[in-house]
């Protein structure tokens, strides 16, 4: 099977059209619960008007120092208005703080003071959340959110998230980093950035990193998303880009970039990295771009390696000849270039080093009918029926408002656990085929359940199959206990989604224990100080050599300071996608025993070099291990028996050389094409980086093989699942400490 011919095959979501639909849940993504009694309010706590001409820069200023002090609640809220200000709001050295608006398209903060202003400034303030509203600049004010550290008091700020939020009339709709730090580890999600004059979101710094960007619009920018201000690196999914007047896409300072299943129309190019003898692990995959007014619509100037696989370039019917997408670099750069569709001869330029394959032209008019994108907007409001637990209630008085909220199932009821803390000292349960939702005033401080019992727990237990979802909320365990325990969770497509997922401390983080038919789902999911951070067991007909549709897929995350960070046995499946890892002198990246199925795909692999634990272990190992376009600091250790073992690397960073060490016996089948490393031997280039030779030559039919089951993994928009199916849910949850921190289950234990 050619590599063009995988990507229409979209993940798991085979059909389910036959099957009744959960009416409960919207249809397509999710929808947003709140405001609730605990939230402070703009308009009646502190008096701001949002009429569109009083001056309310006091009034929000006011409410964002009270909800950051933290003595009356954690979340602030914007009622419908349009909020005039003249100076920039200050969010400085806070933690779990959340600004929440009604809806953006009734919810403006819009600039009135004077010229090249900045509406909000986040400085030192992390795991927070500023939705739902909108910032209109009034083509007056510089920037609409600036997001940074200026390393005067803590925090670094990380984990913080925008969603539903739109940037308009400004020159930079996010600028982030531009105090010299931080801006990293953010969420970016279903915003719409217009008429931003330099760019929507820049990028300011060298710790500017994980920026992550999904589900977001841009139209009639000059550039959408860079660094071309400073540095830092991004990873962009399912956008929307729009008539950019410079460029969608630009980068200056290198580093690692996942370009994933995003649309440009008519926009001036596309992709745009300048001319660096320096290495910058690029993906650029599944885009379709769209009439580019420059015949070049990709422009890579760097080492690479680039990986440029299964994307449509319908070049402007007048465009007769040219190169469309170019990676050169002074005869320096590394390329993979495979699965495409041009409308233009002789379409890609590269250095000697690169491999294409599998690419095609075809007439412009087949691709008349490339369909534009449908986004998911902002989140509904459905106005559930809300059943309120009692500050600082006990497990008793929360089981019984749970049983209460449960006899609502069918309609998506609401439990909301109000601002403070909650010792648990009894297991909270939520029955089977239920569909209620479980929502906190935000994670961290803000809204905890604390294990208070004697025994393990759990402190909370999902019956499947199940509709639960779980938001802003965070679980604290003991070491001998489980947090959250979901059971009978393997129902033929089913799914558990993980969004702003985080465990910190303990022994396991994410267990998937046996799942022959559930796809675990995880969207920027981070992962610390573990000993196990996840864990794939595969279920019965995989473990009998019959592997079914589920899988582990983590599509962006972080995680560090984990001695064992993904672990796969019995046949299990798991894929590890634009993830940056950091770990200390015994922390191994990847543990792969038995049988199983791994994907690295992205991913910033950085534990020392040199030391007694490789980062990746594979000993006995008899599956299939693919590694794409990852930067390891240290090698690949092949051991045992490595008859039924295949490996392949394509693109790959290494920070030393050689990088893999492979003493199999017999031999495991190993290719590794097209990668670079810092340290080569004969320093042929003295910056930078030097090429490797590889190892193999490159085989179309193991490739294409090897390669499938990464190319069927696209993002996706949530839908609805059938009834009798489990659909579970996590927004923004948090799990500290514990045994284990989530454990999905296929049996009722």
């Amino acid at each position: 099977m050619g590599l063009k011919n995988t990507i229409i095959y979209c993940l798991l979501f085979f059909t389910l059209n036959s099957y009744a639909q959960n009416t409960s849940i919207p249809k397509n993504g999710d929808e947003f619960v709140g405001p609730f009694k605990s939230w402070l309010n703009v308009k009646d706590g502190f008096g701001a008007k949002g009429n569109g001409v009083s001056d309310d820069t006091n009034a929000l200023q006011a409410a964002f120092d009270a909800v950051a002090k933290g003595d009356r609640g954690a979340t602030l809220y914007l009622p419908p208005g349009i909020y005039l200000i003249t100076h920039t709001l200050l969010m400085n050295y806070h933690i779990n703080v959340s600004i929440i608006g009604a809806d953006p398209a009734n919810t403006i903060v819009k600039w009135g003071g004077a010229a090249h202003g900045t509406m909000m400034q986040v400085n030192g303030t992390a795991y927070s959340k500023f939705d739902r509203i909108t910032f209109n600049g009034d083509r007056v004010a510089n920037v609409g959110v600036e997001q940074s550290w200026d390393f005067k008091k803590p925090n670094f700020d990380t984990g913080n998230e925008y969603a539903d939020d739109v940037f308009t009339d400004l020159v930079f709709g996010i600028n982030g980093g531009n105090l010299k730090y931080g801006f990293a580890e953010t969420t970016i999600l279903r915003d719409k950035f217009t008429r931003n004059t330099a760019a929507g979101v820049s990028l300011g710094n060298f710790n500017a990193l994980d920026i992550w960007i999904r589900d977001s619009w841009f139209q009639d920018c000059a550039v959408g998303v860079t660094n071309t201000y400073g540095a830092g690196n991004f990873r962009l999914y399912h956008n929307l880009f729009l008539n950019s007047t410079i460029s969608d896409i630009s980068i200056r300072n290198t580093g690692g970039f996942s370009v994933r299943d995003n649309t440009s129309i008519g926009s001036k190019q596309f992709f745009n990295a300048g001319g660096s003898y320096n290495p910058a692990i690029t993906i650029i995959q599944g885009n379709t771009i769209i009439d580019p007014v420059n015949t070049q619509a990709v422009s890579v100037g760097n080492q690479g390696p680039t990986v440029f696989m299964n994307n449509i370039i319908r070049s402007r019917p007048q465009a007769t000849g040219g190169t469309v997408a170019q990676f050169t670099c002074w005869g320096q750069s590394s390329s993979f270039i495979a699965g495409n569709v041009f409308t233009l001869p002789n379409p890609v330029t590269t250095d000697s080093d690169h491999i294409e394959y599998n690419n095609r032209v075809v007439a412009t008019g087949s691709l008349g009918g490339l369909p534009r994108p449908i986004l998911p907007g902002t989140e509904p409001h459905f106005h559930r029926q809300i059943f309120e637990v009692p500050a600082g209630a006990n497990a008793d008085v929360i089981q019984a408002v749970i049983n209460k909220a449960a006899l609502a199932s069918g309609n998506r009821p609401v439990v909301h656990f109000p601002y403070g803390n909650y010792n648990i000292a009894a297991t909270l349960y939520i029955s089977k085929n239920t569909d209620m939702q479980l929502t906190g005033d935000g994670y961290g401080k803000a809204t905890c359940l604390n294990w208070s019992g004697v025994g393990a727990g759990p402190i909370l237990v999902i019956a499947g199959p199940s509709k639960v979802t779980l938001r802003d909320i965070s679980f604290k365990g003991n070491a001998n206990g489980t947090n959250i325990l979901i059971t009978n969770a393997d129902q033929m497509g089913s799914r558990i989604y993980l969004q702003e997922f985080i465990q910190t401390d303990g022994n396991q983080g994410l267990i998937a224990d046996q799942l022959d038919h559930t796809t675990i789902l995880g969207y920027n999911v981070e992962f610390s100080g573990l000993q196990k951070a996840v864990s794939v067991i595969g279920g019965r007909l995989a473990a009998e050599g019959r592997p079914a549709e589920g899988r582990t897929i983590i599509y962006s995350g972080a995680e560090s300071s984990n001695r064992i960070s993904h672990e796969v046995s019995n046949g299990g499946n798991l894929m590890v996608q634009d993830t940056w890892y950091e770990g200390g002198n015994k922390s191994t990246f990847a543990d792969l025993s038995g049988n199983g199925f791994f994907i690295a795909d992205g991913d910033r692999i950085s534990t020392p070099q040199q030391t007694d634990v490789p980062s990746i272990v594979m000993k006995n190992f008899s599956g299939k291990a693919v590694f794409v376009a990852n930067n390891f600091n240290d090698r690949l250790a092949v051991s045992g028996n490595g008859s039924r073992a295949k490996i392949l690397a394509i693109g790959l960073m290494t920070e030393d050389y050689p990088f893999v060490a492979d003493t199999t016996s017999p031999k495991a089948t190993i290719y590794v094409l097209l990668s670079r490393t810092r340290n080569h031997p004969t320093m042929l280039n003295r910056t930078g980086s030097n090429k490797v030779p590889n190892v193999g030559a490159f085989d179309q039919k193991f490739a294409a093989d090897m390669l499938t089951d990464m190319l069927k993994v696209q993002s996706i928009s949530l839908n609805a699942l059938p009834d009798g199916v489990s659909d579970i849910r996590f927004y923004r949850v948090m799990s500290t400490g514990g045994a284990k921190g989530l454990d999905i289950i296929a049996g009722n234990k």
